[in-house]
């Protein structure tokens, strides 16, 4: 549901998908699931009959698993799609492809310039999957082919699925190809892009700002210069002395200040304010945003009410919705801040996820018996896990505590499996410790890096049509 331009990320998927005749489609719905149901509807709007299948409260699905809850309504050959990406791939020429080869599943594919951060497939002359190499050091494989997230399987291949944990690239389709099933590679040079992470979301905003120039919304305007078009929706406010370059996209209420800069690939939603002197150059404003003066914003993505004061300097991070960031302060590349987190006037953030203080964890040694150490973003909890005392590591543990708090608070599920499996070793004293700290900082280390995901890395519910 998040804006890519005018609209949220899903009305593309299923713009892409009914261009292509993908006409009957099953959701299967996880987080905002009510928010996504409201929005997608019965599917009209996109000209499509969309049937939505819920995932249970309370049990973790892996992309495959979450697919079985479907295997009742998929008789015949069937498309999967992976809810974050945005692409021009000919769906329709995937399943001639398909339909050619007669095999169990066809994955599409594309080049990429840097592998090594996903996993890569290597073909045949037949355009048969041979193998899979997960995340190659640069260099090592003879592929720059990596999976799209778009699938077409047998209705069959669903029998494979053991549990609903499963994973496409981590447990299915290694274990087809162990069995020698088929798997075909359809390779596709068109554009691609997983708007999971930050750099791929903004990729996402440039594309759908520049299709803008070509096919703009009926109720857009076009103001400033048609050479660098900026789409503007309802009611804009414009201080004197401000430029604005496209391609851009302006909701309604918003208001720029005097000698405000607004810059290509930038989006600002509903009723964003932006005082004098401020400069925003790529990203995205979501709905309710405030900006002070003199601020410097780079690709970065702002939740709806946060709350940003007088000369900050804001890189390459994402803020949460809600969030109050003080004069002067500076936030790094990399760097991820909690919704509703407070950042205190000339303070620097850098490449952490800070959490509000009530979300805080406070080690204790015992039941009441505080530390005294307690950690509001995973920089701090990290360091806490090394220097806390071994008590209070194995009284936490022994209590589920810090898993927990990584997926209620800091959102992770993969976290907190990854230290549920520490606490199912039963280590105990430094051998415990050493294996948190160890988990905890892979995690850290991967979240903070500006690097996209794999398929196996994330939590992903696939939209899913029929053929």
């Amino acid at each position: 549901m998040l804006p890519l331009g005018p609209n949220p990320i899903i009305h593309y998927v299923l713009s892409h998908l009914s261009r292509n005749g993908f006409n009957d489609l099953i959701i299967i719905p996880g987080y905002l699931k009510d928010q996504i149901m409201g929005y997608v509807g019965d599917g009209s709007r996109f000209g499509v009959r969309v049937t939505y299948v819920v995932e249970p409260e309370g049990v973790t699905f892996g992309t495959a698993g979450s697919l079985k809850l479907a295997a009742h309504l998929l008789e015949e050959t069937f498309l999967v799609v992976q809810a974050d990406v945005v692409s021009e791939i000919s769906l329709t020429d995937m399943a001639k492809f398909h339909s050619d080869r007669q095999g169990e599943v066809s994955i599409a594919l594309t080049n990429v310039e840097d592998p090594s951060a996903y996993g890569v497939a290597i073909v045949d002359e037949e355009n048969e999957i041979t193998r899979f190499v997960e995340k190659p050091p640069p260099g090592t494989v003879p592929s720059n082919l990596v999976s799209t997230g778009f699938y077409i399987l047998e209705p069959e291949v669903l029998d494979y699925v053991e549990n609903e944990k499963w994973d496409f690239a981590k447990d299915l389709f290694p274990y087809l190809m162990r069995l020698g099933q088929h798997l075909f590679g359809y390779t596709s040079d068109s554009f691609w892009v997983d708007v999971g992470e930050l750099k791929g979301y903004l990729k996402g905003v440039n594309w759908v700002l520049r299709n803008l120039i070509t096919d703009p919304p009926k109720d857009a305007k076009l103001i400033g210069s048609p050479s660098e078009p900026v789409f503007a929706r309802g009611d804009v406010k414009i201080g004197r002395g401000s430029q604005m370059l496209g391609p851009a996209w302006i909701d309604n209420e918003t208001s720029l200040g005097e000698n405000v800069q607004i810059k290509p690939g930038t989006v600002l939603k509903e009723n964003s304010h932006l005082m004098s002197g401020t400069s925003f150059d790529t990203g995205v404003a979501f709905e309710n945003t405030v900006f002070g003066r003199n601020c410097s914003i780079k690709s970065t993505i702002i939740g709806e009410r946060a709350v940003i004061g007088n000369d900050v300097s804001i890189d390459r991070a994402i803020i949460g919705q809600g969030c109050n960031i003080g004069n002067n302060a500076r936030i790094l590349p990399g760097s991820k801040l909690w919704p509703n987190t407070r950042v205190e006037e000339g303070d620097t953030v850098d490449g952490i996820i800070a959490v509000p203080r009530d979300k805080s964890f406070y080690f204790d040694t015992g039941l009441g018996q505080y530390s005294g150490i307690l950690a509001t973003s995973i920089q701090e909890f990290l360091d806490a896990l090394k220097v806390v005392p071994l008590e209070s590591l194995e009284y936490h543990i022994g209590r589920r505590d810090l898993e927990k708090w990584t997926k209620d608070v800091l959102g992770s599920i993969q976290l907190a499996d990854n230290i549920r499996t520490v606490r199912r070793s039963q280590l105990i004293g430094e051998n415990l410790r050493l294996q948190l700290v160890g988990v905890v900082k892979e995690w850290a280390d991967r979240v903070s890096s500006p690097e996209p995901q794999s398929d196996s890395q994330k939590q992903v519910t696939p939209p899913l049509t029929t053929i």
